[in-house]
């Protein structure tokens, strides 16, 4: 038994045992890692489709919106005409809206579409009083309607007069239960069930229908946080209200119901999510258990056949030769068998290692000399790159190269641009006299011609005889036998041929023309450089001088298109005004979108021109002493009207604020690109603008603080870049050429002052600007201000 237990078979079972017990261990992670992707893949399905559902809410609430703004702007609405009211109203019922009806400020009846008796809208209530106090759009709690059972949501929005007076609330009873029937029918996927509930989790409206779950809580137990405090959307595994674990998703529609917030919520049974993951670790299980049994089978009955008889064969030849020295030899014979093999393997593998300790001998002397070479390339390119002066290079070029080889003269040839000719721009030890040898023409150019036009080196072993030589005569007088040329190629293109002349016959070998060649690779790319170099600096010359007249351009071009937009803005305001006549709302929506977009080009185009003053230095700063309160109430008036976004303008200050020196216009350009900028990237919360002077009353610091969407830590560097946004693609989320805060910046360093940005991801930006008041100790004995008043915010 214990024989047994220590045979080869036996360890062969253990192992195959071994080997299927970590596989069944990766069956059963597999298992487990796939229902939690199947339970991943199941939430995020569910948060895909709670999103769609809350979009396509959110764009019937839109669409009622719209539609109330419209009817508000009816005169049969505004005129209080009882009988055309209803007519109009009656007209306009659709699936989506049960009824539709008008209040007067009080909450008071004045029109519905359906009859008295049988209107279904709530006049007064929440959305009612919200409506008036808002100016704006307001909805009402969920309801259910107990004659027809329809599910309702009264939407309400202010109908105001020409001179914006209020005169009553149009109001549109929203059928929730159509609303979400047709955004479920399309996003809600098999065994799923949507609800919408509010943030503790109270079911307001289930589908498919479920009067059991209206009014309860949509989990057997209510998480302790409940859903507001987790942002927008969430998705976990719970217990649902009928006890049964459940895969849930939520996200918050961006209107609120009755003044609360709302969830889209999906929810479907943990049983039918991993069913199918279910399945298949059951199906597994059993292929598994099969296939285990016929691998112990296998491995029984072939560690015999197939292992131990060829192991008794190796050991018995290992044996034998395990007592030879690294010269010895198998001396068995090369058979087609396993012994055969090993055999030849071994006299084999003991033939490598001789052969491998004479070629490591012979290596290691070629290793010696590559070092020597490449310690000379090195050098040779170190003093190359040294200089971009192109009569420096050559020099040490030549000087480099003549002192690693026995060669009588060095030239170089080089192609003219203008003419295209090869001339010889530098030699060492060409010619008998100081003047180049082309001068007096004692030069060979047949041989440098072949060169370059074979892109190829050429070497002629005796080019006094050679039939290609076009001056044979020069190699008698000059006393040369061999030469080399090399051609000089950068980037593909032959510019001109590295030749080499010896006094005696010689042979390159293959290692010199490799050598040669990377010399000749480096000191082409030196050359070609160096001329590179002066050809930059000569164009650096003339795009100087064309940023120049780019500029002067820019300036006049910026400065001649303001006139006619202020001609189209002033003729789109009047015709709003109604100067050439009355027109319609959708005239009016034209004339307002003319006003706007030729507002924005105006801004556009005003900020090139200051940007055209900054690149040109003509910006001056003209200082001056003005009241800092009078100064903000003039800046506060320019945002006096609705913004077209959910978003509150909070302006914060002292009560009293001293006088300052600074400039006026550049301040209040510096302080409206900033609020400009952080209501065009804040879509809903607030943009606060703070002022406090610090610094015992030397330092004026402004803050505009937003809740929009932030700036990622790696773009806040260059936010202040000029034609910069966080989007820099050419599909922007948001309009503009990127100028304001470049101006915002160079304007307060030219105030003697800065400017820092903050932000966080998700949560806002803030922009601190600190400028110098100039006043000194002078304006805290005045007087005028004190530092530490009280806060006071303006919304």
């Amino acid at each position: 038994m214990a024989h047994f237990i220590s045979s080869l078979r036996c360890r062969l079972i253990l192992l195959v045992l071994l080997a299927v017990i970590p596989a069944f261990g990766v069956i059963l992670h597999s298992a487990g890692s796939h229902r939690d992707l199947t339970a991943e893949q199941a939430q995020k399905n569910a948060l895909g489709a709670a999103r769609a559902i809350a979009a396509e809410q959110d764009r019937f609430f839109e669409n009622a919106h719209q539609f109330l703004i419209t009817l508000s702007r009816l005169p049969q609405v505004r005129d209080n005409d009882r009988a055309a009211c209803r007519r109009i109203l009656a007209g306009l019922l659709e699936p989506l809206y049960a009824d539709l009806g008008v209040a007067d400020v009080k909450g008071n009846s004045l029109c519905t579409a359906l009859q008295p008796g049988n209107s279904m809208i709530k006049l007064n209530g929440r959305h009612h009083s919200q409506a008036i106090e808002s100016f704006g759009c307001a909805a009402g709690k969920v309801r259910t309607e107990s004659a027809s059972g329809k599910t309702l949501v009264d939407v309400a929005f202010p109908v105001m007069t020409s001179p914006g007076i209020l005169r009553g609330v149009v109001v549109a009873a929203m059928d929730f239960s159509w609303v979400t029937r047709v955004a479920v029918e399309n996003y809600l996927y098999s065994g799923a069930a949507f609800t919408l509930v509010t943030g503790d989790g109270t079911v307001l409206v289930r589908y498919p229908q479920d009067n059991d779950w209206t009014g309860k809580s949509i989990f057997a137990k209510v998480p302790s946080d409940g859903l507001a405090s987790h942002g927008a959307e969430r998705s976990f595994e719970s217990l649902g209200a009928d006890g049964v674990s459940r895969l849930f998703a939520f996200r918050q529609l961006r209107n609120s119901l009755g003044g609360q917030a709302v969830y889209a919520a999906i929810d479907i049974p943990t049983a039918t999510a991993f069913a199918e993951a279910e399945r298949i670790l059951i199906r597994n299980l059993v292929v598994f258990g099969l296939l285990s049994v016929l691998t112990l089978a296998a491995a029984w009955f072939g560690a015999d056949a197939f292992v131990l008889r060829r192991i008794r064969d190796i050991v018995a030849a290992t044996e034998k030769m395990a007592t030879g020295d690294l010269g010895a030899r198998s001396r068995l014979p090369y058979a087609k068998s396993e012994l055969g093999q090993m055999a030849r393997a071994f006299d084999a593998l003991a033939e490598a290692l001789e052969r491998r300790e004479a070629e490591a001998l012979l290596a290691s002397r070629q290793i010696e000399k590559q070092r020597l070479q490449q310690a000379a390339l090195y050098d040779l390119n170190l003093a190359v790159t040294s200089t971009l002066d192109v009569s420096a290079v050559l020099g040490t070029l030549l000087e480099r190269i003549s002192g690693l080889f026995p060669f009588r003269a060095v030239a170089v040839s080089w192609i003219e641009e203008r003419t295209g000719d090869l001339g010889t721009i530098i030699y060492r030890n060409l010619g008998n006299v100081t003047e180049p040898p082309q001068s007096h023409g004692a030069t060979e150019e047949g041989l440098p011609l072949i060169v370059l036009a074979q892109q190829s080196p050429v070497a002629v072993l005796d080019a006094r005889l050679d039939p290609r030589s076009s001056n044979p005569v020069f190699f008698r007088q000059e006393g040369f036998v061999s030469y080399l040329g090399l051609p000089l190629i950068v980037k593909g293109e032959s510019l001109g041929v590295l030749s080499f002349y010896t006094s005696e016959e010689r042979r390159f070998t293959s290692e010199e023309m490799e050598f040669l060649n990377s010399v000749v690779n480096q000191a082409a790319t030196a050359i070609h450089n160096s001329r590179l170099y002066e050809q930059t600096r000569d164009q650096a010359i003339e795009l100087e001088k064309s940023n120049r007249i780019k500029d002067e351009f820019l300036g006049v071009m910026s400065h001649e298109l303001r006139t006619p937009l202020n001609v189209i803005m002033n003729y789109a305001e009047a015709l709003k005004m109604g100067t050439f006549g009355d027109i319609s709302g959708d005239q009016e929506k034209g004339t307002d979108k003319i006003h706007s977009q030729a507002g924005h080009l105006l801004t556009l185009i005003n900020g090139i021109l200051e940007i055209t003053k900054i690149e040109s230095g003509s910006v001056s700063v003209q200082k001056e002493r003005f009241e800092l309160a009078e100064f903000i109430s003039e800046t506060r008036s320019d945002y006096m009207m609705a913004l077209e976004k959910d978003l509150n303008l909070v302006w914060e200050y002292p009560a009293q604020l001293p006088d300052i020196v600074s400039d006026r216009l550049k301040l209040k350009q510096i302080l409206t690109n900033l609020i400009n900028n952080a209501i065009k990237f804040t879509d809903e919360g607030s943009v606060t603008v703070s002022f406090q002077v610090i610094d015992e009353g030397r330092t004026l610091e402004l803050k505009i603080i937003d809740t929009g969407p932030g700036i990622p830590e790696d773009l806040l560097p260059f936010v202040f870049d000029k034609f910069r946004q966080i989007d820099s693609t050419t599909t922007r989320h948001y309009s503009g050429a990127g100028l304001g805060l470049y101006i915002v910046k160079t304007f307060a360093e030219l105030l003697e002052g800065s400017v820092q940005a903050h932000s966080k991801v998700g949560e806002g930006s803030v922009f601190v600007v600190r400028l110098a008041t100039h006043l000194g100790d002078q304006v805290q004995d005045s007087g005028r201000h004190r530092l530490g008043a009280p806060v006071i915010p303006w919304i």
